[in-house]
């Protein structure tokens, strides 16, 4: 009886491992044309020198399909063109470019999976305008999601991982990055060149290598990050020559450095955590920037219990200037030596970054009982200490 079911249960199970296995190959791009709908009903098409679809026109639908590209390709996976193309569920393996999007408009990605073998990128974007990328998962790839010029793009959850960069931006314009997912890669995302792009309520944690940094800015105009979990990085935020970043109710913790200012101005650093960082900030060049309101730890000083310290947070350019010069003087952080260097090579003021009511980390105690209780808890003290059995040691 017990082999008769084994082999039903075998017979059952073979149909279904077949059908995962199947897979058509593609001796020519399949191209999808204006208002066309292609439902791959979970099937695998492989492609070698070409890529597997084309959607070319207005508004043709790809859905349902994996693609797996012959090793060592150079070409995209998926090729798109046009006005308002959707592509949903589609699953790709990837040697070249998983997905190009260019010269598109309107164009909607929706739960893709990207696997690479870290030579090309995930998702390139090249003169679109308002694409939506939502669900986006990308792995081993060059650079997750890459976007060169066009504006008005949406990018909603992606987890990238295990790549060069997760979200790599070149100069597009009014960016909306929402609910992040960026781990394990060189650098979580790099935003160049850019105007006004807002990175929100994203994690963005253990990057690796030897710059390791969560995000890094650099000639950005206007960005806004804010409500980000940023930790177990090396460097959390990186900002060089950039302009009107603002920074609001981030959770910068863990890393080696907080953030790293270099020839950064006017931004407008509020209400952030920047808890157990071995260096809160380093700064060089960066002094005229608001800075209000942000837990740094150390010595703090509330006497109106409003939650703010009298005791102003002040650091200085002078341990940037120093790392700058000689790297391995950060594993010098935090300690004694470089601390006393530090307040003797005192900056002026005009140089230097300023928290002048930094809020504090301290817990605050309220009482919720009443006298009864007090007298209770006494009572139950006393009768213990009195009831108890002593005996004596001889």
């Amino acid at each position: 009886m017990k082999r008769l079911l084994v082999s039903i249960l075998f017979m059952c199970w073979m149909p279904y491992v077949n059908a995962e296995e199947t897979r058509t190959p593609l001796t020519e791009p399949i191209v999808i044309e204006s208002n066309e709908l292609f439902d791959g009903d979970g099937e695998m098409y492989t492609s070698c020198g070409h890529p597997a679809f084309i959607l070319r026109g207005t508004g043709a639908v790809l859905e349902h399909v994996s693609v797996q590209q012959c090793e060592g390709d150079d070409v995209p996976a998926v090729q798109v063109s046009g006005l308002g193309h959707q592509l949903i569920d589609v699953s790709i393996e990837s040697s070249g470019t998983g997905l190009l999007i260019e010269n598109s408009y309107g164009v909607r990605v929706i739960r893709t999976l990207i696997q690479g073998n870290g030579q090309a990128d995930g998702i390139v974007l090249l003169n679109s305008e308002a694409s939506e990328l939502k669900g986006v998962v990308a792995k081993e790839v060059r650079d997750g999601i890459y976007i060169e010029n066009g504006s008005r793009h949406k990018i909603v959850r992606p987890i990238i991982s295990h790549s060069r960069y997760g979200i790599h931006l070149m100069f597009p314009t009014d960016v909306v990055i929402s609910v992040p997912e960026l781990h394990h890669n060189l650098t979580g995302a790099m935003i160049m060149g850019t105007d006004r792009v807002t990175f929100q309520n994203g994690n963005v944690h253990d990057q690796f290598g030897g710059t390791a940094t969560g995000l890094m800015l650099y000639e950005a105009v206007d960005t806004i990050i804010e409500m980000t979990h940023i930790y177990g990085n090396h460097i959390g935020l990186y900002a060089e020559q950039s302009e009107g970043t603002i920074l609001e109710r981030n959770a910068i913790n863990g890393n080696d450095i907080g953030f790293q200012l270099k020839q950064a101005s006017g931004m407008m650093i509020l209400r952030n955590n920047l808890l157990g960082n071995r260096e809160p900030v380093t700064m060089f060049k960066s002094s005229e920037n608001v800075v209000q309101g942000n837990v740094w730890g150390g010595t703090t000083l509330d006497l109106n219990r409003d939650g703010y310290s009298e005791i102003p947070f002040r650091t200085d350019p002078y341990l940037f200037l120093l790392t700058d010069s000689y790297e391995a003087f950060e594993l010098l952080y935090g300690s004694p030596g470089l601390l006393l260097l530090e307040n003797i090579l005192r900056s002026p003021e005009d140089v230097s970054l300023t928290d002048g009511s930094p809020q504090t980390d301290s817990a605050i105690w309220h009482w919720n009982g009443s006298i009864w209780s007090v007298g209770s808890i006494f009572l139950l003290i006393i009768i213990w200490i009195f009831g108890r059995k002593r005996h004596e040691i001889v």
